[in-house]
């Protein structure tokens, strides 16, 4: 019998184990969670809200196991992943549910902030995004950060990844913009050429250390050919 998409996807996730990764691997993936930690605790709507975040209700979906608690420690936040093995992995007690974003737990209206970190590649977008936008407050926000279809590069520890993929573009976020679920911004960054694996790790970080210095300056120039786009959505 053949698996679905879902299925292929949560054994995946049930079975992973970024310990057995090559070092390259581990270094990339580094290096895409730094940037996106520097996006996010940059972002001026993102700053208004430390300034009290015990009054402020975040869901982190798809939280995997903890890649960016630091952005959301402070916050009242839940931690959200539709695999136990992960969940397992993300070593807080408190503040873990194990359910899909597909159908989320949660009555209309409960959050004031949504971060959605690589997980629409892999699911129903539109179900999840309107999934997303349903549990936000009015003025609520989310951040979408997927794989750029529109990408001038193309890696595949990415695009592949040895999990089913639906690469996004921002056409396909455009294409669900409506009245009340509005596009605040989107960007792209991450512009790393892969031909920079073979280098040995010492190298492949100092090389890395320049892409990430320089980030916004090529996602300026190269507008939405990046590999990753980050998309902040406003409920109206």
């Amino acid at each position: 019998m053949n698996k679905s998409k879902s299925d292929k996807v949560k054994d995946f996730y049930e079975n992973w184990d970024v310990s057995k990764y090559p070092d390259y691997l581990k270094v990339l993936m580094e290096f895409e969670e730094n940037l996106i930690f520097k996006i996010i605790s940059k972002d001026d709507f993102f700053k208004s809200l430390s300034k009290s975040p015990k009054n402020i209700k975040v869901l982190d979906c798809g939280c995997g196991f903890g890649s960016f608690y630091d952005l959301t420690k402070d916050f009242d936040t839940i931690y959200l992943d539709f695999s136990l093995n992960l969940l397992r992995k993300f070593k807080i007690e408190k503040n873990k549910i194990c359910a899909s974003i597909e159908n989320l737990p949660f009555k209309d209206g409960i959050f004031d902030l949504i971060l959605c970190i690589n997980v629409l590649e892999h699911v129903d977008f539109k179900k999840a995004v309107f999934e997303v936008k349903r549990v936000l407050k009015t003025n609520g926000r989310a951040y979408f950060i997927v794989v750029n279809s529109d990408s001038i590069i193309n890696d595949e520890i990415f695009v592949e990844w040895k999990i089913p993929h639906n690469l996004i573009s921002k056409s396909d976020f455009n294409d669900i913009e409506s009245e009340d679920f509005k596009i605040d911004y989107i960007k792209s960054f991450y512009f790393l050429h892969p031909f920079f694996k073979v280098f040995p790790k010492p190298i492949l970080k100092g090389i890395i250390n320049l892409f990430f210095k320089n980030d916004e300056k090529i996602s300026s120039f190269l507008k939405f050919k990046g590999q990753f786009l980050i998309c902040r959505m406003v409920k109206k």
